[in-house]
């Protein structure tokens, strides 16, 4: 009788060794899968930053510092628009002249404001590849 128990304990113990083991490899596994697969993501990312503009808002006496940061994920797409930041800081122009100060404050003013920027250059350049607009300084006077 005293052999049946020990004998089903030792099973057990086995058994929870075994689980305990399986957890811990599989916690490690998924955490490399994750870590490499964030940074192959990371490394397809592209930022090109526009130097400050100055916009004049309309309605208005005041003027607006922007500088802003386009995120491209295609680096054919980045080569391009890198060589035409010209027509970026054109639109951004048109879009913020044509803006009041009021539809700009606050937070939902200023996502908005990038939504917009986004799917104008998105328009401007036929390419999805554009996927965020971030505004580094926005500053109105």
């Amino acid at each position: 009788m005293e052999t049946k128990k020990v004998i089903i304990i030792m099973i057990l113990v086995i058994v929870v060794l075994f689980a305990i083991f399986g957890t811990i490899m599989g916690f490690v596994l998924f955490k490399n899968n994750g870590s490499n697969s964030n940074k192959v993501k990371e490394a397809e990312k592209f930022y090109i930053t526009l130097d400050d503009m100055y916009c004049n808002l309309k309605d208005s006496k005041k003027i607006i510092k922007i500088k802003t940061t386009i995120e491209i994920i295609d680096e054919k797409t980045y080569t391009t628009i890198q060589d035409r930041q010209f027509l970026i800081r054109d639109e951004i122009n048109k879009i913020i002249r044509n803006k009041k100060e009021e539809d700009i404050q606050g937070r939902e003013g200023q996502i908005a404001l990038q939504t917009e920027i986004k799917n104008s250059l998105v328009k401007l350049f036929n390419d999805e590849n554009i996927i965020n607009v971030y505004f580094d300084d926005l500053i109105i006077q």
